[in-house]
């Protein structure tokens, strides 16, 4: 079984890049992610911390998404696999 969120808060997957505001209760999307914020800070300001503690990604188009179901996950990861192409051919 995957993790779920303790709380609503903002988290940041860097390799991605992608910053989520992730509702409580809710799975989290593949992958590590870490809380950056909690969710009661406006979405431009979770932007700026994550310039702030993490400045290689300012250079960076970082993906923004609210993730409050877990519908909503399953429609970020599927985007995600499309936007990565097919993995390797054997």
């Amino acid at each position: 079984m995957r993790d779920v969120s303790a709380e609503t808060a903002y988290y940041l997957n860097s390799r991605l890049p992608a910053l989520a505001l992730i509702g409580k209760g809710v799975r989290f999307p593949a992958g590590q992610w870490m809380r950056i914020a909690d969710g009661e800070l406006r979405p431009w300001h979770a932007e700026e911390l994550v310039g702030e503690l993490f400045p290689a990604l300012n250079r960076k188009a970082v993906e923004f998404a609210v993730l409050l179901t877990d519908f909503d996950v399953l429609e970020f990861e599927r985007a995600a696999t499309a936007l990565s192409g097919p993995g390797p051919q054997a």
